[in-house]
């Protein structure tokens, strides 16, 4: 590189600080690629576009990963065989997602019930079964059960079948068999095999 190269290239990347540092990144950016058309390779030129690059983008962000939505968010918890964690996922997000996803998370919604469903029907088995709380009821006591459950609690007496249970208490039918699979799992609800 001969001496007229590196004074422009040093005046390009001098002029390129003064303008990063007045907020005008773009402009910047393009005095110091145009230096490295000049002298390619030039690492103080590459130091400048990389930390200015890192420092422009929002903390926590990977530049080379895609944004994801929370659909594909969801979609990866299911390929992770891991359809629950999903649907909290999906049900809990905040209100005020495009269109599209909008419509695409309530079908996905609406499959991860179904499957769910099925899921929890099959863990609980016969719903003719009669359950029965297991422990006292101070056991209960430290348990941070949400209201249906608590709900759903309240109604086992050890003589009313599950299928009675569900039906009496008004709960949506996928609702009350997610409390009574979540109890039975925790170990608050049992019956007899």
């Amino acid at each position: 590189m001969t001496q007229t190269n590196d004074e422009k290239v040093s005046r390009l990347l001098q002029q390129g600080l003064e303008l990063y540092g007045t907020g005008d990144v773009a402009q910047a950016f393009m005095l110091w690629n145009e230096a490295l058309e000049l002298d390619p390779g030039n690492e103080e030129a590459l130091d400048y576009i990389r930390d200015a690059d890192r420092r422009t983008k929002p903390r926590g962000e990977n530049p080379e990963a895609p944004t994801a939505s929370l659909v594909e968010d969801a979609r990866r918890l299911v390929h992770a065989a891991n359809a629950e964690a999903a649907l909290e996922l999906l049900t809990s997000a905040p209100i005020g997602a495009p269109a599209g996803e909008c419509l695409e998370s309530e079908a996905m919604i609406e499959l991860l019930r179904a499957k769910l469903f099925r899921d929890y029907q099959a863990s609980l088995g016969h719903l003719d079964r009669i359950p029965s709380v297991s422990g006292t009821a101070g056991d209960l006591q430290g348990r941070n059960l949400p209201p249906s459950a608590g709900f759903l609690l309240s109604m086992v007496d050890g003589l009313t079948p599950l299928a009675d249970l569900i039906s009496v208490s008004g709960m949506d039918r996928f609702e009350a068999m997610r409390s009574i699979h979540r109890m039975h799992e925790a170990g608050i609800l049992e019956w007899d095999q």
